[in-house]
């Protein structure tokens, strides 16, 4: 299994200014990012919040798109979700509203997350689960 991101998920990383940075959006065409990023930029700064940084595997793939594409093929909600959980505790990812497995997480200091799951692990994690269950892709 390979990570590939559309072209306009490719387009917008390659012409994003360093997300380390303290204003990471100054010089960067919000409106050229893709639809999910540039709606939490905005909403992000329509609450005064830091700047958003979206969240990302062990291996540093950004993870909306690959649970948008795993969402899309099997016609399911992926979400990670802590339910009662305290700092440092590991979250859940469900599959409509099931718990398929559990993934640790941590606050990175540049603010975004970092689930310590590969995007690979994840992906075959997803696909365990509906290959289980006799699910089959849309």
């Amino acid at each position: 299994m390979t990570n590939t991101r559309d072209d306009h998920e490719s387009n917008a990383v390659e012409q994003h200014c360093d997300l380390e940075t303290e204003a990471p959006y100054e010089e960067t065409a919000v409106e050229q990012l893709p639809v999910w990023w540039s709606d939490a930029v905005e909403e992000f700064q329509e609450h005064d919040l830091p700047a958003y940084r979206p969240p990302r595997f062990a291996d540093d793939v950004i993870t909306p798109p690959v649970v948008d594409r795993l969402q899309s093929e099997y016609n399911a909600e992926i979400r990670f979700m802590g339910v009662g959980v305290e700092y440092r505790d590991s979250w859940g990812v469900y599959v409509d509203d099931e718990q398929i497995f559990t993934v640790d997480r941590e606050r990175e200091p540049a603010g975004y997350t970092r689930y310590q799951v590969t995007s690979d692990a994840f992906e075959q994690n997803v696909r365990n689960h509906f290959a289980d269950t006799g699910d089959e892709t849309t």
